[in-house]
């Protein structure tokens, strides 16, 4: 079982739907009271608006909560399987999310992104499981939650050598084809050597980790809307904004005028409807897993960088659902940029630590 702890409590932290760019109300919430222990049985509960959640422990078992359909009705789901106890969340259906307070709430060319408490963790944040669990259904989040993981740079007392001083390249053999059995890309290179841009699997196996010491992780808060196509999306990338959703927090901005030294990781899962598209702009390095299978491959320190996947050409079932994982990872100073553009329908509103929103 693993404990997870974010700041002192992890309270109402999901968000419920938006329908174009106009956010549901769902009413006034209130904060889980359970926490996530580290014996068998574990119990959350949150009220808020017409909806209640709650959970009761045992290897994720029973963890349910309310989600605010369209039309103002209510629904419910339950997450069984995997490892953790099960804990409530109430729903927000305010951007920001209220509770816990975020910082760094900035507004993107579309949509906007914060930055929320930080997350301690005896496991790895938004790693998978001992088992799939299942969640309420959502057609799109007002927040689509993930985790940041701040860095020293490599040129800093006790640095990283993958940010800031790594060669600049085009890196396309960093990761694995198969996504990890923990949830997590895989360094390609097994034999002991290099990519490119990389200094081996020991220091790239901490992008995406939580290592005390070496990085520190905080919940990650992306707020999609519309845009100007009727596409849900979220653009912190040139001309017009930048992603910088670490500034003076973590390990600080190092003598620079934005905090450049992060990973970004999200996970979630979608129903496969027939004819969606899933766009991820930005750099440095950018790679998407679709049902286990990398899908964007935009590995090495370089400039911003776009790709489109056709959900129809990955041989996927009709009505079926499967999971997404996002990596990203800013890597140098002068530019940070991050889009994801997509039509899929999200059944939850992300993953981490093992809970899913």
């Amino acid at each position: 079982m693993k404990n997870t702890m974010v700041g002192n409590t992890l309270v109402g932290l999901a968000a419920c739907l938006f329908v174009g760019m106009s956010l549901m109300d769902c009413g006034p919430q209130s904060p889980v009271s359970g926490m996530v222990g580290s014996g068998g049985n574990a119990a959350g509960a949150g009220n808020g608006g017409n909806g209640a959640g709650a959970g009761n422990g045992g290897n994720r078992g029973g963890q349910t909560g309310i989600v605010h359909n369209l039309g103002g009705s209510t629904s419910t789901g339950t997450d069984t399987g995997g490892d953790d106890a099960g804990i409530g969340q109430s729903l927000a259906a305010v951007w920001p999310p209220p509770s816990p307070p975020f910082v760094n709430v900035t507004d993107a060319a579309t949509g906007a992104y914060a930055l929320g408490p930080p997350l301690t963790s005896s496991g790895d944040a938004g790693a998978v499981g001992g088992g799939s669990g299942t969640s309420t259904p959502a057609t799109q989040c007002a927040a689509l939650l993930g985790v940041v993981r701040d860095f020293k740079m490599g040129n800093q007392s006790g640095g990283h050598p993958d940010f800031e001083t790594a060669p600049v390249a085009d890196d396309p053999g960093i990761v694995a084809s198969t996504l990890g059995p923990d949830g997590k890309p895989t360094y390609a290179n097994t034999t002991g050597g290099n990519t490119p841009s990389t200094h081996g699997k020991a220091y790239f196996d901490q992008w995406y980790n939580d290592v005390p010491g070496v990085n520190m992780s905080y919940i990650l808060a992306l707020h999609l809307v519309n845009d100007a196509n009727g596409t849900p999306t979220c653009a912190a990338t040139l001309p017009n904004s930048s992603f910088f959703p670490l500034d003076n927090q973590g390990f600080g901005n190092q003598g620079q005028n934005h905090n450049f030294s992060f990973t970004t990781e999200i996970h979630t899962a979608f129903t496969y409807k027939g004819g969606e598209q899933f766009t991820f702009s930005g750099d440095d390095d950018l790679f998407v897993f679709i049902n286990n299978q990398r899908v964007i491959n935009k590995g090495g320190r370089h400039a911003q960088e776009s790709q489109t996947v056709l959900i129809d050409s990955l041989g996927l079932t009709v009505g079926n659902v499967y999971d997404i994982a996002v990596f990203h990872a800013e890597r140098h100073t002068n530019q940070s940029n991050f889009e994801i553009q997509t039509t899929l329908s999200f059944v939850n509103c992300g993953k981490v630590n093992n809970i899913i929103y």
